[in-house]
């Protein structure tokens, strides 16, 4: 019989604490800022979003990290548009990425219980403010309950060419409902997305959030299906792509791609998946693709969308006029319906002698809906410019796909990021002649067809500048705010701003749609008053106005301190205001607000949380909230209270037999938590 006995060495590891979401510029060049844009997060703050709300803050770190570090930057500013019915905003835009994650952090989910929810509107709040071609991506576990704001919002789609993704975790358990369709129209529209997931699968879109937000991002092919099928489609793939994507949403999606020599392409040949969830989506990708026409096999079980974007340089927009004109600023995004339209299409980064072949007209699903071979064009050629000869566009909606040769003799192929629609006219009007220039400029641009033999003018009547702003715009003091205005106008027009009646800024000429606005730096009591946005055209004017009211802005707390404290010392808690705005200011602990004397516990003049006597069990987070009429803020500010090890173990002594299997248990309690080392001796047993 022996006797052993076993000592337990513990240590107490203390670990540094590291802020979540330090993201360091990494040392690069900037980009260009000509293909810069905006990362909006449009979000649904009602109860229900927690879950989603934590994982969009873990991956926003990422996508930032990720943007940031590559050479050409795709983000110039970021925007987060928060909404819960009724209300939308209030809206962050800025281009500190820090700030913008702190935007995130400080979002907190409230309520809960009306499943429709007012997200068109939040959409449009977003596509208001962001830059042309942005990315906009939508949270939510609601279809839209404002849902006939979808006129405006795909207007502004098409005008500033941005694209609108669904990241959707519910929708109130009716896709056939209005308030889920739009969601549809909106995605097909700016040749978005709708992915359907559970909860924890956000964090899994937000990797492939992390891939796509590209600059240069091309648009190769998009379709969309109502049921369930199998499609097959021929891509030509030029040397400029950098890299493709293919994404299919829809229930079990399948990707099978095969390249110019007839071989299906896997992981062993740098097909990489961004993204898998087996009933929703599958995303995967391609660096830089051996030229040529690759083959894509497609099919899902229902309802399903499939985009093949690309990193290239090579790309095109589009631009509609009525009769044919020498300049791409004298074209709009949309054409007139009943005028034979002229389309001229502006191309970047295509090199001598590359040439542009072949314009078709494509429909949702893709299939081709018109065919037009494209002439060189003398004299514009050289500036990257191609016209067409007139044509009829379909009443439906189309997306335009161009295809041409490059300077090397390869096959390229590019579809427009945002599918057209018509605007409509009103009814048609008769026009004296007249030949001022400023008549013939509005003739050039409504297409009329002049009966010169008749001395006169017949073109469909196109009705004054639409022109809305908001009822009220609320600014803070000594802050910037800016006053913004929506015209919708197919014919040129001059637009000017007045407060109070009397002129503000200089009058400006507007070729056709445009979102204008006017911005005080340092806002204060004297720039309140009713401002009025005029825009005058040949067709008649049109006008709205605002008022704006200057308030005292919300607190803004300074960033909290840590405190360590060991057992009966005095602990101070800061929590500071920036400023002088004024404020009431709370201390809370477990959810209890915490009175100016409790105890050990007292606020002290300066709002400052002393704790006398500290405790182990005072250890932990105090949150301290500052509250005015016009907002709050709040942060969390822990108490570390180190606790020396304590170690138990039991038994303290055994007698065995040899070969006799024996256990012992040891136990410790400390802050930080210990770590636990047994030893035998002089040895450290593991």
């Amino acid at each position: 019989m022996s006797r052993v006995l076993l000592k337990c060495l513990v240590v107490a590891l203390c670990v540094s604490q590291h802020r979540l979401f330090a993201v360091a510029g990494p040392d690069v060049e900037d980009g260009s800022d000509d293909s810069a844009s905006t990362l909006a997060f449009v979000f649904d703050v009602t109860g229900s979003m927690y879950d989603d709300l934590k994982q969009v803050i873990d991956g926003a770190s990422r996508i930032l990290e990720k943007t940031l570090s590559r050479r050409t930057r795709p983000i110039k500013n970021f925007l987060l548009v928060p909404f819960h019915d009724p209300d939308i905003g209030p809206v962050s835009i800025t281009t500190d990425p820090e700030k913008f994650q702190q935007d995130l952090q400080e979002l907190f989910v409230q309520g809960g219980g009306d499943c429709p929810e007012m997200s068109v509107g939040a959409i449009k709040k977003a596509l208001e403010v962001s830059l042309p071609g942005s990315f906009i991506y939508v949270f939510t576990d609601a279809r839209a309950k404002d849902y006939r704001l979808k006129r405006d919002v795909l207007q502004l789609v098409q005008l500033r060419q941005s694209q609108v993704v669904f990241v959707l975790t519910g929708d109130c358990g009716d896709r056939s409902h209005p308030g889920y369709r739009v969601y549809e129209e909106i995605a097909a529209t700016s040749s978005g997305q709708i992915f359907h997931l559970d909860k924890q699968q956000v964090n899994e879109v937000l990797k492939w959030v992390e891939e796509t937000v590209q600059a240069m991002k091309v648009h190769l092919l998009s379709s969309n299906h109502d049921g369930a099928q199998e499609n097959k489609w021929d891509l030509p793939l030029d040397p400029s792509l950098r890299e493709v994507t293919i994404s299919l949403s829809g229930p079990t999606p399948q990707i099978e791609l095969s390249d110019p020599l007839g071989r299906i392409v896997g992981e062993a040949q740098g097909l990489t998946e961004l993204l898998n969830i087996p009933n929703s989506a599958r995303v995967v990708n391609l660096k830089f693709p051996r030229p040529g026409t690759w083959k894509l096999k497609v099919s899902c079980s229902g309802r399903h969308t499939l985009r093949v974007t690309g990193v290239s340089n090579l790309d095109f927009r589009a631009g509609f006029s009525s009769v044919p004109v020498s300049e791409f600023n004298h074209t709009r995004e949309r054409p007139i319906k009943g005028l034979p339209a002229h389309v001229m299409l502006k191309c970047t980064g295509l090199k001598p002698p590359g040439q542009l072949n072949l314009l078709e007209l494509m429909s949702s699903s893709g299939r081709s809906l018109r065919t037009m071979p494209i002439q060189p064009s003398s004299g514009l050629q050289q500036h990257g410019l191609w016209r067409l000869p007139e044509f009829r566009t379909p009443s439906q909606s189309f997306f335009i796909r161009v295809t041409g040769k490059d300077d090397e003799g390869y096959r390229f192929q590019r579809l427009s990021s945002v599918s057209y629609t018509n605007v409509i006219p009103g009814k048609t009007t008769f026009f004296q002649q007249d030949t001022s220039s400023d008549l013939e400029h509005t003739l050039l641009h409504t297409s009329s067809v002049c009966r010169v033999n008749f001395n006169l003018c017949f073109f469909p009547r196109v009705d004054p500048p639409l022109v809305s702003m908001p009822d009220v715009v609320n600014g803070f003091y000594m802050q910037p705010v800016m006053i913004r205005c929506s015209i919708e106008s197919p014919i040129p027009y001059r637009l000017r701003f007045t407060r109070d009646g009397v002129a503000v800024g200089e009058e400006k000429l507007y070729q056709n749609s445009a979102l204008a606005s006017w911005e005080i730096d340092h806002a204060s009591a004297e720039d309140e008053g009713l401002y009025e946005c005029v825009a005058q055209s040949k067709a008649g004017q049109g006008r709205a106005l605002t008022q704006l009211t200057i308030r005292e802005p919300p607190p803004v707390l300074k960033p909290a301190v840590n405190v360590t404290s060991s057992v009966g010392a005095v602990a101070v808690l800061s929590c500071k205001v920036e400023g002088s705005v004024r404020h009431n200011l709370t201390w809370y602990r477990a959810g209890r607000a915490i009175g100016a004397h409790t105890g050990r516990s007292k606020v002290l003049p300066d709002s400052s949380l002393q704790i006398s006597g500290v405790q182990i069990q005072d250890a932990g987070e105090y949150h301290c909230v500052a509250t005015n009429a016009h907002g709050d803020s709040r942060i969390i500010v822990w108490l570390h209270v180190p606790e020396a090890p304590s170690v138990v173990i039991h038994p303290q002594s055994r007698v065995f037999s040899r070969g006799e299997e024996i256990r012992f248990v040891c136990s410790a309690s400390g802050s930080p938590p210990p770590q636990l080392f047994w030893s035998h001796g002089n040895t450290v047993a593991h």
